[in-house]
C-alpha cells in the first residue's frame, strides 16, 4: 500500500508536466505499461486521450504496439491520436524499429500514385494480436523441445565452403572446402572429416579449421532447444511476417543474457592458444503458425567482451524437409556462419546433403569426392510476406510433429507516469 501511495503522489506532479509527448515517449510509455501490468486497458486509453503529441503518429507504430500487446481501447485511442496528428511532421526515425523489420516508409514516402503498367505495392499483413502470439509461441516451444526426440538415427554429408576477408572490406575469397560425415544416433551428433580441399583426409572439424574459418555444431536440435529451455529465461517478442521457400512464416525475436546462455565462442590462433567465452545472444525464429515447425533460426552474439579476439559472431540456420527411408523429416538444410576477429572476417557456408538412415544404409565408403554445386539462392532468401503468401501447411508440405539483462531488440525505458487511479479504500 505504501508503494502505491508514493506512486500516485509522484504521478500528480508529473502528469501535468508531461501531457505533451513525442512519438518515442509515447511508445516507451505504452511498452512500460504493458510490462508493468498495473493499469487496465481502459485506464491507459483514457490517459492517451489527454495527450498532445508533437509529432505525427503513423499506422505502423500503432500496428507494432498492438503486436507487442496493446489492447483494443488503447489501440482505438492511438488511432484517434493518429488522426489528430495527421498534419504534423513525423519523427526522424522508426520508434518501434527492430533490425529485421522494414523501415516505416510513411515517414519519407510521398503519397502513392497510380502509374500505367505498374503494380501497386502489396499491403502488409497485420501482426497477430497478443493472444494469438502466445498461442503461436506455445506451439513453437512444444515443437522445439520435442524436435530431437522426433528425429530418426541418420547420417548425412556436411559440405563446408570457407571464405575469409583479410581486411574487413566484404571482399571474401575462398580458402577451400571441407566434407564431413555427420552421424546422428540416439540424440548425439558426431562429425568425421573425410575430404579437405578435394583430398582424402581423415581428421576432425577442429583440425580442419586450423587453416582459417569458423566451425559450428549443435544444428541437429541442441541449439534450437536451448533457446526454449526454462533455464535460458529467454525474452520473446513479435517481429514480422516473412516468406521462406514460398511459405508464410511468423517471425519472433528473442534474447538470452550471458548468465543463462549456452552459446559459446571459441577462438584459437594455434594448438596451444584457445580462448572460449559464453556470451549473451539474440536472434530471430521463423516458424509455421499452425504447427510451430521452425524453418529458420538466427543467432547474433551480443555484449562480447572487448578483450576477446572475436568481436562479432552470427549464425543463420535453415531447416527444410528431407526424405529418410521414404519418410519426410524436417532437418538442417544450411548454416551460414559469420565471424570478425580483428580486421579479418570469416564466412562459412555449410550445407547438409544426402541424408540416409543410420545402420544398414550408412555402410558407405567416403573418399575425396567432388564438392556439389551450391544450393540455389531461392532456398534461403527471405521474401516479404503478403496476403497471397500461402501458410506453411497450405503449400503442399507435410507438417512436422507438432531474460537477466535488457532485450536489445528494444530498450525498455523507465516507466513514465501512469494514468491516475483512485487509491483503494
Amino acid at each position: 500500500m505504501k508503494f502505491c501511495l508514493i506512486l500516485l503522489v509522484c504521478f500528480v506532479g508529473l502528469v501535468q508536466a508531461q501531457m505533451q509527448m513525442n512519438v518515442q515517449q509515447l511508445a516507451d510509455f505504452i511498452r512500460s505499461e504493458l510490462a508493468l501490468k498495473q493499469h487496465t486497458d481502459k485506464q491507459i486509453a483514457a490517459y492517451i486521450k489527454k495527450l498532445t503529441l508533437s509529432e505525427k503518429l503513423t499506422d505502423k507504430t500503432i500496428l507494432d504496439l498492438e503486436a507487442q500487446g496493446a489492447q483494443p481501447k488503447t489501440v482505438q485511442a492511438l488511432q484517434e491520436l493518429r488522426d489528430r496528428t495527421a498534419a504534423l511532421k513525423g519523427p526522424g526515425h522508426d520508434v518501434t524499429y527492430s533490425p529485421a523489420t522494414a523501415p516505416d516508409n510513411t515517414l519519407t514516402a510521398a503519397p502513392p500514385t497510380a502509374t500505367l503498367g505498374t503494380t501497386a505495392a502489396p499491403i502488409p499483413i497485420p501482426p497477430p494480436d497478443s493472444v494469438r502470439q502466445r498461442e503461436i509461441l506455445d506451439r513453437i516451444k512444444q515443437y522445439a523441445m520435442s524436435y530431437s526426440q522426433n528425429l530418426p538415427n541418420f547420417i548425412c554429408v556436411e559440405v563446408m565452403r570457407r571464405y575469409i576477408d583479410p581486411y574487413a572490406e566484404d571482399h571474401y575469397r575462398s580458402i577451400g572446402n571441407v566434407l564431413a560425415k555427420v552421424s546422428y544416433n540416439l540424440g548425439h551428433e558426431d562429425y568425421k572429416v573425410f575430404s579437405v580441399n578435394g583430398h582424402y583426409e581423415e581428421t576432425t572439424l577442429e583440425r580442419a579449421a586450423q587453416s582459417g574459418g569458423a566451425i559450428s555444431n549443435g544444428e541437429f536440435g541442441s541449439m534450437m532447444q536451448e533457446i526454449f529451455e526454462p533455464g535460458s529465461e529467454a525474452e520473446f517478442g513479435w517481429d514480422h511476417w516473412g516468406t521462406l521457400r514460398g511459405r508464410r512464416m511468423a517471425v519472433f525475436n528473442y534474447f538470452i543474457d550471458s548468465g543463462h546462455s549456452h552459446y559459446s565462442i571459441t577462438y584459437s590462433s594455434g594448438p596451444n592458444d584457445e580462448q572460449r567465452i559464453y556470451t549473451a545472444y539474440k536472434g530471430l525464429i521463423y516458424a509455421d503458425v499452425d504447427t510451430g515447425e521452425i524453418d529458420r533460426i538466427k543467432f547474433i552474439a551480443v555484449n562480447i567482451p572487448r578483450s576477446f579476439p572475436v568481436s562479432e559472431a552470427t549464425e543463420i540456420l535453415d531447416y527444410d524437409q528431407v526424405e529418410i527411408s521414404g519418410r519426410p523429416y524436417i532437418c538442417p538444410l544450411m548454416a551460414q556462419l559469420y565471424m570478425t576477429a580483428g580486421r579479418e572476417k570469416s564466412k562459412n557456408v555449410i550445407e547438409f546433403r544426402d541424408y540416409k538412415k543410420f545402420g544398414t544404409e550408412s555402410n558407405i565408403t567416403y573418399g575425396a569426392e567432388n564438392v556439389p554445386p551450391p544450393l540455389p539462392a531461392s532456398k534461403t532468401e527471405e521474401q516479404p510476406a503478403t496476403a497471397s503468401t500461402p501458410a506453411a501447411n497450405q503449400a503442399g508440405k507435410p507438417a512436422a510433429a507438432a531474460k537477466g539483462g535488457s532485450n536489445p531488440w528494444w530498450a525498455m525505458p523507465a516507466p513514465p507516469p501512469p494514468p491516475a487511479t483512485k487509491p483503494p479504500q
